[in-house]
């Protein structure tokens, strides 16, 4: 299943259950459903920040200066439902909750907190921020210019509607919101799509870029089916597929031999898990994977677990 459609039935669920969730603490909310309660009533957007208060002092000043002021609060809520989402050191929430912030973290590729991400009322993100030494009101500013950017990308794919050719490809460009390409292909391959169909001369140089994201995307759904039957053999030679298909050289190469490794070692093949790390090092082992991979080998000299191989990648 695809996070997005993952999405899709959380969002489902959250609807049907709102009635008999509380609605809030003072104007934050802290489950989904009660934002998108709120948000679906009052015909707003959802601003989500992914927080841990209690552990990072960052995630604290951002409250504290910032998002729990009037200055902030007063403004944006105007046009935006607000949920804030708590993720404890100590990782105890209720079984429900806790599923349903990882549903969350995972369909938003939330790697780090704080993060602040701004959705329609059906899910589709079309900002993302984090902590900025602002006041309230600037950083509220900041928020709105957003939603004010995005207003205009509605637009743009509603004249695309009309048009054929470049022209068309033009205004989905510009409906296309600016996010990490990852999560554009998650929620706005749809787009990507009519783009590169709009424009088969390539005018607007974006075929290579685009269809790369799509080939990661889809050896990344690929992969997780594997994974989820357990299918270790076959999740290994996908990656050995991408590799060669995609050419891939640097960073990417790097990424999916980590994922390799963490597949072979879950298969129980130590001496190819070295290998395949001793290879991510010898790439470059002052990257975030090539660390990861020198981190993992002292684990595996010391006897520590390694992660779980659907665990996200660096």
């Amino acid at each position: 299943m695809t996070f997005r459609r993952l999405l899709r039935l959380l969002v489902f669920a959250c609807v049907l259950s709102a009635a008999n969730e509380s609605s809030a603490v003072g104007i934050w909310h802290r489950d989904y459903a009660s934002a998108l309660n709120e948000a679906s009533q009052e015909g707003k957007k959802l601003l989500i920040v992914f927080t841990a208060t209690d552990w990072i002092d960052i995630c604290a000043k951002f409250h504290d200066e910032i998002l729990g002021e009037p200055g902030f609060i007063e403004p944006v809520s105007e046009r935006f439902s607000l949920l804030r989402l708590e993720f404890p050191k100590d990782r105890r929430l209720p079984r429900e909750e806790a599923m349903q912030r990882a549903v969350l973290r995972e369909a938003y590729r939330v790697r780090g907190f704080p993060t602040v991400v701004l959705t329609d009322i059906s899910g589709r993100p079309f900002g993302i921020n984090g902590y900025q030494e602002l006041s309230p009101t600037e950083y509220a500013d900041q928020i709105l210019a957003i939603d004010e950017i995005h207003e205009e990308t509605i637009a743009s794919l509603r004249e695309a509607e009309g048009l054929e050719g470049r022209e068309r490809a033009e205004k989905i460009r510009l409906g296309i919101p600016e996010l990490p390409g990852a999560l554009a292909v998650r929620f706005y391959r749809r787009e990507m799509e009519a783009l590169l169909a709009s424009d088969p001369q390539d005018g607007l140089g974006l075929a290579a870029p685009f269809r790369r994201l799509f080939a990661d995307a889809d050896y990344n759904q690929e992969r997780q089916r594997l994974l989820g039957e357990g299918k270790w053999a076959e999740a290994s030679a996908l990656a050995d597929r991408y590799i060669a298909e995609a050419a891939l050289e640097g960073r990417p190469r790097q990424v999916v031999l980590l994922g390799r490794a963490l597949v072979e070692q879950r298969a129980g093949e130590a001496e190819k898990t070295a290998v395949t790390l001793r290879e991510i090092l010898e790439i470059d082992p002052e990257s975030e994977p090539g660390r990861e991979a020198a981190r993992l080998l002292e684990a595996i000299e010391v006897g520590t677990p390694l992660p779980e191989p659907g665990s996200p990648a660096p």
